[in-house]
């Protein structure tokens, strides 16, 4: 696929432009990334219309926000494990334990995202949900994609590489 990709870079773009896209596109980490961006939208795509739809529904309560995000996030999650865990990083064992370490990050994330930051940009700063939940998953995005990437969906040779060099 990187080869059609790389074709099409050299057909499409400017040479300033297609030699660090097919840079980007020929290496694991630079794929993954573009694969992670789009599996991220999928999910995000998913739990902003949900999120919105629920507040909406919810309105009147006093954690109306709040359960909406709880909802949004647990269909959204599952949703991007599964595409992120077979796609984006082509694992296909160790089920119970990545879906174990997946969703300690998530919760980490996700408290950090619905009780740090929507808190201080919708509560605090005054902007509407529509607005804050994007800065949000904004700032959440690459600090994920590394612990996913370098804890979570490591490859076993990497896992072997860390234990042969520790001291014995």
């Amino acid at each position: 696929m990187s080869d059609r990709l790389v074709e099409m870079a050299d057909k499409l773009l400017p040479k300033r432009l297609a030699e660090p896209f097919k840079k980007i596109i020929t290496n694991e980490t630079g794929v993954q990334s573009v694969k992670y961006l789009i599996s991220s939208c999928i999910a995000f795509a998913v739990d902003y219309v949900i999120l919105l739809a629920l507040e909406r529904l919810f309105s009147g309560f006093a954690l109306a926000m709040e359960l909406a995000a709880v909802i949004s996030f647990c269909v959204s999650s599952q949703i991007n494990f599964h595409i992120n865990r077979l796609w984006v990083f082509k694992k296909r064992e160790g089920l119970l334990a990545e879906l174990g370490g997946y969703y300690a990050l998530a919760l980490v994330s996700f408290s950090l995202k619905t009780f740090v930051l929507l808190e201080l940009f919708v509560r605090v700063a005054g902007l509407p949900t529509i607005i804050a939940k994007p800065i949000a998953e904004v700032v959440m995005f690459v600090f994920n994609f590394f612990v996913q990437k370098k804890v979570i969906f490591r490859k076993k040779k990497d896992l072997d590489n860390t234990k042969s060099n520790m001291p014995e």
